[in-house]
């Protein structure tokens, strides 16, 4: 290998590449290292601040780079170190500088042959004394960098060591050596100073004192560091202890907490099963209730309106007319408390059916007309043609909102017109949404009363003088039915010149495959809550007469059957009568019925029993088991017409049922 330091070429620090990636520089401490070499020649490095090993390993990244890249592999080249802004460095850091430096030399198969110390303080010195015996080095000390190419490029190799000589030490110096030892092994309060402690550098006895300073300064730096090591383990353990306090703490406030919300929970599932309970009461109630009211509500009703089928003089027509009057407003007033308690119990259905709009609009105009003209007021819909026709919605819910509407409407308003109308107000390929309004020209309400209208049980006008009555349920239970469809009912009004109530619903739009799979639903019939189910209704051929077309009434309760009977006969049917289902199925099995009409609730076997056992192949009646069977019930519920469908039932209706309804239902499934 080319010795370098004689080899007379001139080496200057415009040849030395700094490579970018050779650099290490920390802002925030001041620490940098900053390398550069010439390859196969020399190497380098600036160093500065006050360097700790943390430093000291991020900068020895740079250092594995510069002997990666080849620069100085297979060499024996010149190291040049400038210490001119070195602070201080620890030892651990001369340490790990030391260890890095031999690895690379050894692995790369290089080897310093003079290295160049620029601006060392004498302590740095007896330090790198040290430092270069452990390199297997000779350590040149110079000023400045200059200083050192000047001295390479001059081919001058200044004295490495001294020679080897005798020197006399005297008991007095061992002694004081001694003491000095002593008071760095056994004093902790002790610090060498070298001005006060030390000797004059011709004293034989110098470099042993200033390597007893180095070492000293080192011991009081790792004495120091563990001290703060120390503290920081004695502060992380308090905190430790006093963070697992705390958590001790907390999983008890949680446990307790768990504790609570178990309890919380328990009662929570008790109030619920208490709650479910009592709504099954109470459904249980309303359907006991309005069955046990209706029954004898629908034998006045229909008994009544027999009864003006007959010949009747003046006085008695009157007579007839005021009790037929009187059981209307009395059935309208039991649906409505019924209606109303059972959206406070839960029993609303959520399912949405195909609903033909203007048909519906069309069936409240008809059924309340005769209302408005009694009143001499004009009943007018309007409803644009671009409306369409089948929407999913939820037909009950809206037909009896409108009625309720309409009526109070007609109650209200003395002379002028009501409007029933739909405007659309936005429509998407899915969706349209439809605001529906009922208009009149009434007496109004004040500003300060249009909140009461819509409380339960309260009335504008609640004097004993008032004109008009009612229980007060209509727009209460209307507000429940609109908010239930996902509306909300508005009013705007001024006495004297009339109301306007209004809310906006939004329906969806079937396409081909949710109109085949709703193709049956319709809208209810008014006055009734049947409806149609898949079958066919049945079909006659020819012409026959009337009293030929024997029915079959399943009832239990005498009344009722009377009443019903009684419709029938006047309708020209042949009937005979059953007093549950067991007997109907006997009389099934011996004689050919055109139609049966169903009650649900009878002894020994109910309605909808009865007529799961007809739809059976091996039932044994004598005609098909497609034979029509319509349930005829005081039970309205939707539930009550779900339940008569899935067991067979072709379509419903409700007591109390008028003759118009019956004889509607009939020309519909007999002909």
């Amino acid at each position: 290998m080319q010795d370098n330091s004689r080899a007379g070429n001139h080496l200057s620090i415009e040849m030395v590449d700094f490579n970018p990636e050779w650099q290490f520089e920390d802002h925030k401490t001041g620490i940098f290292y900053k390398n550069g070499i010439i390859p196969q020649k020399l190497f380098i490095t600036y160093l500065g601040g006050n360097i700790h090993p943390e430093s000291a390993r991020k900068a020895l990244i740079s250092l594995e780079k510069i002997f990666k890249s080849g620069g100085l592999t297979n060499s024996d080249y010149i190291r040049i170190a400038d210490y001119n802004k070195v602070i201080s460095a620890t030892f651990n850091t001369r340490v790990l500088y030391a260890n890095t430096l031999n690895r690379l030399n050894e692995e790369y198969h290089s080897r310093p042959i003079a290295t160049y110390i620029c601006g060392a303080s004498l302590l740095l010195k007896t330090m790198l004394r040290l430092f270069a015996s452990y390199v297997k080095q000779e350590f040149i000390f110079v000023s400045t960098v200059e200083d050192a190419f000047d001295l390479i490029n001059a081919n001058v190799q200044p004295s490495l060591s001294k020679k080897d000589g005798q020197i006399t030490i005297s008991q007095q110096e061992i002694d004081r050596f001694a003491a000095l030892c002593g008071n760095l092994l056994f004093n902790e309060n002790f610090t060498f100073d070298e001005q006060k402690n030390g000797v004059t550098p011709e004293d034989p006895l110098h470099d042993l004192y200033t390597i007893i300073s180095l070492l000293n300064h080192d011991l009081k730096e790792l004495q120091k560091a563990e001290k703060e090591q120390k503290e920081e383990i004695e502060q992380a353990l308090e905190h430790s202890r006093i963070l697992n306090t705390r958590l001790t703490e907390e999983k008890k406030l949680v446990e307790k907490k768990e504790q609570i919300q178990q309890i919380l929970i328990k009662k929570l599932n008790q109030a619920k099963i208490e709650a479910e309970i009592a709504t099954m009461a109470k459904s249980e109630f309303l359907a006991n209730i309005s069955h046990e009211i209706i029954t004898p509500l629908h034998a006045v009703i229909g008994m009544t309106e027999l009864l003006c089928y007959t010949p009747l003089n003046g006085e008695q027509k009157n007579y007839t007319d005021t009790i037929q009057s009187s059981t209307q407003q009395l059935y309208q007033l039991l649906n409505n408390i019924l209606d109303f308690s059972k959206a406070d119990s839960g029993q609303i259905d959520s399912n949405t059916i195909l609903i033909d709009i203007k048909a519906l609009f069309n069936d409240i105009a008809s059924l309340l007309n005769e209302s408005a003209i009694k009143k001499n007021l004009r009943l007018t819909l309007s409803l644009p043609a671009s409306t369409p026709s089948d929407l999913f919605g939820y037909p009950e819910y809206l037909k009896q909102a409108l009625i309720n509407l309409v009526q109070n409407a007609i109650k209200f308003t003395s002379q002028g017109e009501i409007i029933l109308s739909i405007e659309p107000v936005s429509e998407t390929p899915d969706t349209i949404t439809l605001r529906i309004s009922i208009s009149d020209t009434g007496i109004g309400i004040p500003e300060e009363k249009k909140d009461l209208v819509f409380q339960k049980f309260t009335q504008v006008d609640s004097s004993p003088t008032r004109k008009e009555g009612g229980t007060g349920l209509g727009l209460a239970i209307t507000k429940q039915l609109v908010e239930l469809m996902g509306g909300k009912l508005e009013l705007s009004s001024r006495e004297n010149e009339g109301s306007k109530f209004s809310f906006v619903l939004s329906f969806i739009k079937p396409n081909e495959s949710s109109k085949k799979n709703d193709e049956n639903s319709v809208t209810p019939y008014t006055g009734s809550l049947h409806e149609t189910s898949p079958r066919t209704p049945m079909q006659s051929s020819g012409t026959k007469s009337l009293s030929s077309i024997r029915i079959l009434l399943v009832e239990d309760n005498a009344i009722n059957q009377r009443v019903a009977s009684a419709m029938l006969n006047k309708l020209g049917f042949t009937i005979d009568i059953a007093a549950n289902g067991i007997e109907a199925i006997d009389a099934l099995r011996q004689t050919a019925y055109s139609l049966v009409i169903m009650d649900l609730q009878m002894p020994l076997m109910g309605g909808l029993e009865a007529t799961r056992e007809i739809r059976k192949m091996e039932s044994g009646i004598l005609i098909s088991s497609d034979i029509p069977i319509i349930a005829m019930t005081a039970n309205a519920t939707q539930q009550d017409k779900k339940n008569c469908l899935n067991a067979g039932m072709n379509d419903f209706i409700s007591k109390p049922v008028t003759m118009p309804t019956l004889k509607e239902l009939l020309n519909k499934w007999v002909k």
